[in-house]
């Protein structure tokens, strides 16, 4: 583990500060003394994406925060991040993230579902232990959850800590979750809700609820919330901390949806917490789910 984040955080560096450069993997491959096939082969393995789409995603990324961070016009940002003319950056660009460079400008949306998270020591420490980068793909029942609700900086929008504001409706769920008739036990749901549907707001409804069997009235003060029946993507997180929820975003949105024969469908995430018998870390383990279509 030692030696494949130490390979990895030398090849990272290596990207990030070559990236307006033409980066030729044969003699990339030769300075860490492994073949071409096997290089791009353990990238892969390691990081579940292409050392190509990496890159590309990079290069891509930088070019989204110049746009919105700076006054360079398009032709410098394109060869700044490594293009070598207007129309093949402008082709990439619209490709990833689904509007023109000029559009993306004007509009100024949210990057952070489309973005390519820089691949750090503590991002691939998730990959590699703290999370199943292979995901259960089911079709989910319809669920109702009651319990309480509160808002949070979006975590698909800004990497702004919320868990202090999570604290609250935690707390009052596990106190009164007695007062709900036909819950089942021990089992959890964090509900991230945009209500635009795409999460680009900077602020985002959040419900810690107890999962309910059948329809059961409302307890005074505590909300109840539904999900249709649907397609979803299941991660299984080992070690629940501060963090997992933007570092499991950042692979998910970043690796794997890209490079998986789904899309994300309509609905919202969530954390699922199945069997609890504590919430005490480190011992507690989730489950993250978003909504998927086929492509």
């Amino acid at each position: 583990m030692r030696n494949d984040i130490e390979f990895i955080q030398k090849l990272v560096n290596h990207i990030e500060k070559n990236l307006a450069e033409e980066i030729n993997v044969i003699k990339l491959a030769e300075s860490f003394d492994i073949s071409p096939w096997h290089f791009q082969r353990l990238f892969k393995s390691l990081v579940g994406d292409t050392l190509g789409a990496y890159i590309r995603g990079r290069r891509l990324t930088q070019a989204a925060h110049l746009l919105l961070d700076s006054n360079l016009n398009l032709i410098d940002i394109a060869f700044d991040i490594g293009f070598s003319s207007h129309e093949a950056f402008t082709r990439s660009f619209k490709s990833h993230f689904k509007l023109s460079p000029k559009s993306f400008r004007k509009m100024r949306p949210s990057i952070l579902l489309n973005k390519k998270p820089l691949l750090s020591e503590v991002l691939f420490h998730h990959l590699a232990k703290e999370i199943t980068r292979d995901p259960i793909i089911s079709i989910r029942q319809e669920q109702t959850i009651i319990g309480f609700d509160t808002t949070i900086p979006s975590p698909f929008y800004t990497n702004e800590n919320y868990c202090d504001a999570l604290y609250t409706p935690w707390m009052e769920l596990l106190k009164r979750q007695s007062e709900i008739s036909n819950r089942l036990p021990g089992s959890f749901m964090g509900l991230s809700i945009s209500h635009s549907g795409n999460f680009t707001e900077d602020t985002i409804d959040y419900i810690a609820g107890s999962l309910i069997t059948t329809d059961c009235p409302t307890p005074a003060g505590m909300v109840s919330y539904s999900l249709p029946e649907q397609s979803v993507a299941m991660f299984e997180i080992q070690t629940v901390d501060t963090d997992t929820v933007a570092k499991t975003i950042d692979y998910i949105y970043g690796y794997w949806l890209p490079n998986s024969s789904y899309l994300r469908g309509n609905g919202n995430d969530y954390e699922l917490f199945e069997g609890i018998t504590s919430f005490e870390i480190p011992d507690l383990t989730s489950k993250y789910v978003i909504p998927i279509v086929p492509k």
